[in-house]
């Protein structure tokens, strides 16, 4: 028994529904930038004698935000892994609340 010859249609119909490919330029620029916050939480922890349990919670957090930023771009669904629900923590110092506002509204992103 042989099997159906391939239909040319469906195949474009299939490459069309494809996920968006991240350009590698813009790959790299997140791949750099999450290298430079990692440097610069470091660098903090260093300095200020964190505690090691912080740090690994941090740079934890900040993995399943450089996956879940990269899989979105690239249009990749997540796998099915428990995730615990990124929930805020209960406070935030000053500097990371002007931060989260200066982020939401876009500020210091124009070129003028």
């Amino acid at each position: 028994m042989t099997s159906p010859a391939p239909n040319p249609a469906k195949r474009n119909e299939t490459a069309a529904k494809a996920p968006p490919a991240i350009a590698a330029a813009h790959g790299a620029l997140i791949r750099d930038s999450f290298d430079d916050i990692a440097l610069l939480v470091g660098s903090a922890a260093a300095i200020h004698n964190l505690d090691d349990d912080i740090l690994w919670t941090v740079m934890k957090r900040l993995d399943r935000i450089r996956v879940r930023l990269l899989r979105n771009l690239s249009g990749i669904v997540g796998r099915e892994e428990f995730e615990p629900t990124p929930v805020r923590p209960p406070r935030t110092h000053p500097a990371v609340d002007e931060f989260l506002a200066r982020n939401r509204g876009r500020m210091g992103e124009s070129a003028a």
